[in-house]
């Protein structure tokens, strides 16, 4: 994981792997969420995320709104 941590170039990525190490590592929701700056909320939601997806589900999603359907004439 903590490969993953310096290979990616996405910062909130690296950020939601870093905490779930130190989750791992024995350390309370709430100092990870202050060393992070960030809310416990937050980090619930990426153990939740974690846990049905592994690592995966931790990675952003593409912003903005999806692509439409080409509509056929």
């Amino acid at each position: 994981m903590q490969k993953a941590i310096h290979k990616t170039r996405d910062k909130n990525y690296a950020r939601r792997l870093t905490a779930m190490l130190m989750l791992h590592r024995g350390e309370r929701v709430s100092d990870v969420a202050r060393t992070l700056c960030c809310a416990r909320s937050s980090v619930g939601r990426w153990v939740h995320w974690f846990t049905l997806s592994g690592a995966e589900g931790l990675k952003s999603l593409p912003a903005g709104r999806s692509r439409r359907w080409p509509f056929e004439h």
